[in-house]
């Protein structure tokens, strides 16, 4: 029984310190997220950020946001590779990535698990050659888990239905939807500026 006792010992005080070093990392990597969040994220009157919402960016990128805009939980922005801009009056539903760079213009909505893409490669260190901005205009509703691939110019009055891959530029008062996205409103008659 006593020569039991040493290992038993051992085996506490090493889970012991795992938990201590896990404490201490946890709690470094939600203070500098914290400080991300309200140091590099510049936010207008009534932005209402939900928890667990995720930030990350690389020198000299921020994000912008608008007045009155709702950001549900788990949203994760990342400007590592631009400026994040987003407008006034936009919802952004739960679980939505949004990358730089990026400019969202006002009473932009989204459903949940909708990607707006910036560009990305699989190679560390490779630099990319100029990429063009994804532009979002006006008054535009990406439904559930819809993509919008990097460097995409997205009109004014835009619906994109639920589950499309938007790969090639929308014109204004379109009614897009698919894989890859198509616009339907020329097909169906159906006139988005009515709405």
């Amino acid at each position: 029984m006593e020569g039991n006792t040493p290992q038993i010992r051992v085996r506490y005080a090493f889970i012991k310190n795992n938990y201590i070093r896990n404490i201490i990392k946890h709690s470094l990597f939600r203070i500098t997220r914290r400080y991300y969040r309200f140091r590099y994220l510049e936010c207008g009157k009534y932005v209402d950020i939900r928890p667990h919402f995720r930030f990350s960016r690389k020198e000299p990128y921020t994000a912008t946001i608008g007045n009155n805009v709702f950001i549900e939980e788990f949203n994760v922005w990342n400007a590592m590779m631009g400026d994040i801009i987003a407008g006034d009056n936009c919802l952004f539903g739960l679980h939505t990535i949004v990358m730089g760079p990026v400019e969202i213009g006002n009473g932009v909505q989204t459903g949940p698990y909708v990607k707006i893409l910036g560009p990305r490669h699989a190679v560390y260190g490779y630099e990319l050659a100029e990429e063009k901005k994804t532009r979002i205009g006006n008054n535009v509703w990406i439904s559930t888990d819809s993509i919008v691939m990097s460097g995409i110019s997205i009109g004014h009055n835009v619906i994109i239905g639920p589950g499309s891959v938007v790969v090639k530029d929308v014109p204004d008062n379109a009614f897009v939807m698919g894989n890859p996205a198509r616009d339907m409103s020329r097909v169906s008659g159906f006139d988005v500026a009515r709405i």
